[in-house]
């Protein structure tokens, strides 16, 4: 199946995830084809995919709780700061939205955060000569989060590609907490770094537009028209 052909009838949000658990193997191959294609200034990579496998539901379930919180927040502070009338009311064991349940109920999650890089053999002569890889620069890992991004955004998408082509669905999200220091609050004292963007895996059950389409509202979800989008200058 060509590349647009793949995204176009293949790449839905998943609602929920059936029962059945991927291969690791599968999982383990599109990785890696991600590493390898993604191109990286200086070839640092300055990022790193953690992979939540199947027995990993706790963790999961404290990955959510950041998800909600940080939905919950947004709209709390949003009321504060005058520009909305009111809250959907975001919080655990009250309004959840639906749409996040991905994160916690899947075989696969991957976490992708920032990471110190070291040199590659080149760059440290190139560093010798007066080049400096902030890359490698603890000081500067939340300066240079904009161009991370960038690369994380290329490697995800190239990860989208690989996992439909073994036959599996994927889901994003980017609406979470990002301090290490939340994480720690929920008991993932292993994350050090900043999280960046957070995707989940597995075989489908449910996509998010049957729910539209049962709701008969599917029209009204669309992008922007591309004219508003691209414009040739």
């Amino acid at each position: 199946m060509k590349h647009f052909d793949l995204l176009e009838t293949k790449r839905k949000h998943v609602k929920t995830y059936s029962d059945k658990v991927p291969e690791k193997e599968l999982i383990e191959r599109s990785l890696w084809k991600a590493w390898k294609t993604s191109p990286s200034k200086n070839n640092a990579m300055a990022y790193q995919a953690l992979v939540w496998g199947p027995e990993k539901e706790i963790h999961k379930e404290a990955i959510h709780s950041l998800v909600v919180k940080c939905h919950a927040d947004v709209e709390d502070k949003a009321v504060k700061d005058g520009q909305s009338t009111k809250t959907q009311g975001a919080k655990l064991g009250n309004y959840e939205n639906p749409y996040y349940r991905h994160i916690k109920e899947n075989p696969y999650l991957i976490t992708i955060h920032s990471r110190l890089s070291t040199p590659n053999e080149y760059y440290k002569k190139q560093v010798e000569t007066g080049h400096f890889y902030d890359q490698g620069s603890k000081d500067h890992i939340e300066q240079i989060i904009d161009s991370v991004a960038v690369e994380v955004g290329i490697f995800v998408a190239n990860l989208t590609n690989y996992l439909l082509e073994e036959g599996l669905d994927i889901s994003y999200n980017s609406c979470f907490k990002r301090r290490p220091e939340d994480w720690h609050k929920v008991g993932l004292n292993m994350i050090d770094t900043r999280p960046i963007v957070m995707i989940s895996c597995g075989y489908a059950e449910r996509y998010r537009r049957e729910d539209l389409k049962h709701l008969k509202v599917e029209h009204e979800d669309i992008k922007p028209k591309i004219e508003d989008i691209v414009k040739w200058i």
